[in-house]
């Protein structure tokens, strides 16, 4: 468990006593100023045992406080109100309980937000969905999902189910503001179980925020004027931890991530004058396309149908990657992609994808299909005709029909009428365009799957590793000679109802201070040609070249 690390204001302004009903679902104060027992705001948090009503009181009470604060002083009674029942209920039980406390808020940008607040925690995530129009801007832990190895999913997946099994929840909740409720936990896994040698990211990093902003995002080129949005505040209380020493720090943590004046409208950036860079490929590139003959012997003496091979671009500058930056431009030059980053430690990951793995809501699941790849063209009449291409061409379209197969088997575990969209449509980005099937099923009335077991189920799909899975990823992991980290991965959110979404980590880079390391791969039959496959994934590297103004 991580708690963040916080320096707690001078003052909290609890009310001198709060009598609390015998239900672990806090009302906003808010919502019925002369009735402390008003109708519960989250009654989807009512828990499996009810614990005694608890009276509330610091001693001795302390003044209100200033004018400013990201919490008023009704605020500050109802989350402390939450925190003394989740302690409470925490010592009832000899076990963490999840205290999750809620408002609503006006939200200008989530960029900004992230921006500046990033700067103040080792932990926080972005995202920002082209699929729904949702954004998390997520800070600080207050629970860490592990899971290491081949079964790392299923491990943060029984944590998050065992901590959400009964949490105690407060304030106001504003399921409108985008899919999901409750407290998320938010993060990634990597493409495979960590190399050996280590690696700057985990296999698994999923956690619970201390601080979660769920919102809509702006379309693309919109202004970003305030709109409405949900704050969140969660910790996880063990049975000896103390209340009011909490909900001070997340009160002040609140205010160091909340209060501050916004900058003047961002323009897109430039490297800084005189910035010098080196970029090494990893594998060389001769070397690469003499794995890609390798790849297709294996494939025609029958050893797998399809794999696909990364490699890797890690490029070193003069001085560190602007993150923020990155961000920005990568929102502005990839229309309809999702763009997330993940700061851990002090590195980032982060890319502008417009794949999904898989999306839960309202127990219809949603998957994507997204391969075969052909180029823009440099004429209108150029992209029509790789257009055609994609459209035309028997091996592209097998390679794709081999991963819709693949997703339509996986949901039918699961899913009643499962469904593809035919005939498959193409997605054109700003350097490539793809071949594309939506493929969606209703989850079965009996079936408990929630994400992350469509997580663990599906990945990685045959456009990622290959096909049979377990050959292909069994001759990456002898010759690709590649940590992929966590490209190709999912980078997502789940929330406590078993709804969420992960996107496929690609067009996606780590960077570390001075140091990004970017990834780019393609998928292999028979009769693949190791120049064109070059010339792929060069096309591929090209949206993170651009954002981070190296090209």
């Amino acid at each position: 468990m991580a708690t963040p690390s916080l320096t707690a204001p001078q003052s909290l302004t609890p009310p001198d006593s709060l009598t609390v009903p015998d239900s672990l679902t806090v009302p906003d104060s808010r919502t019925a100023p002369d009735s402390r027992t008003a109708p519960a705001a989250e009654p989807a948090c009512a828990p499996a045992v009810a614990a005694p009503a608890a009276t509330l009181a610091l001693t001795p009470p302390v003044e209100a406080a200033p004018y400013g604060r990201a919490l008023d002083h009704h605020d500050l009674e109802s989350l402390l109100a939450t925190l003394r029942l989740a302690s409470d209920r925490a010592r009832h039980t000899g076990r963490p309980t999840l205290a999750s406390w809620a408002k609503p808020l006006s939200l200008g940008s989530a960029v900004d937000i992230w921006q500046r607040a990033r700067l103040h925690t080792t932990r926080s995530l972005l995202w920002q969905s082209a699929w729904d129009g949702g954004s998390v801007v997520a800070f600080g832990s207050a629970h860490d999902l592990d899971g290491h190895g081949a079964d790392r999913v299923d491990s943060v997946r029984a944590g998050w189910t065992e901590l959400v099994r009964d949490p105690v929840c407060g304030g106001a909740a504003d399921p409108s503001t985008a899919s999901g409720e409750g407290p998320l936990a938010i993060g990634g896994f990597a493409f495979a179980a960590a190399d050996p040698r280590g690696s700057r990211l985990p296999d698994a990093l999923m956690w619970v925020p201390a601080l979660q902003i769920r919102g809509l995002t702006p379309a693309r080129g919109a202004a970003e004027t305030p709109a409405r949005a949900e704050l969140r505040l969660n910790a996880a209380l063990s049975p000896d931890d103390d209340p009011e020493q909490r909900a001070k720090e997340l009160a002040a943590f609140a205010d160091t991530c909340l209060l501050w004046e916004p900058e003047p409208a961002w323009d897109l950036p430039t490297a800084p004058a005189g910035r010098a860079h080196t970029a090494v490929e990893l594998p060389a590139a001769e070397d690469w396309k003499e794995l890609v003959r390798r790849a297709t012997g294996r494939i025609r003496a029958g050893g797998f149908e399809k794999v696909v091979l990364a490699r890797e671009l890690r490029v070193t500058a003069s001085t560190p990657f602007d993150v923020p930056d990155a961000v920005r431009r990568l929102r502005t030059a990839n229309p309809g992609t999702t763009v997330f980053a993940v700061d851990h430690d002090g590195c980032t990951f982060l890319g502008a994808t417009p794949e999904y793995l898989v999306r839960v809501e309202d127990r219809t699941v949603h998957a994507l299909g997204l391969a075969g790849t052909t180029p823009r063209g440099a004429t209108p009449e150029q992209d029509e005709a790789h257009e055609r291409e994609l459209v035309d061409s028997p091996k592209i379209q097998h390679e794709h029909d081999v991963v819709v197969q693949m997703l339509r088997d996986a949901l039918g575990d699961s899913c009643a009428d499962v469904d593809a969209e035919t005939p498959p449509r193409v997605v054109k980005l700003a350097n490539v365009q793809h071949l594309s099937t939506k493929v969606h099923g209703r989850l079965a009335e009996d079936s408990p799957a929630g994400i992350l077991d469509l997580v663990e189920r599906l990945h990685p799909t045959p456009a990622l590793g290959g096909h049979p899975r377990e050959a292909a990823l069994s001759w990456l992991a002898d010759n690709e000679g590649l940590d992929r980290s966590w490209y190709a991965g999912a980078v997502g959110w789940a929330d406590r109802t078993g709804q969420g979404q992960f996107a496929v980590a690609i067009r996606s880079a780590l960077l570390d201070g001075d140091t990004a390391s970017l990834y780019a791969g393609c998928g292999l039959v028979a009769d693949s040609d190791p120049e064109a496959e070059y010339a792929e994934t060069c096309a591929k590297l090209r949206p993170m070249l651009h954002a981070l103004d190296i090209e």
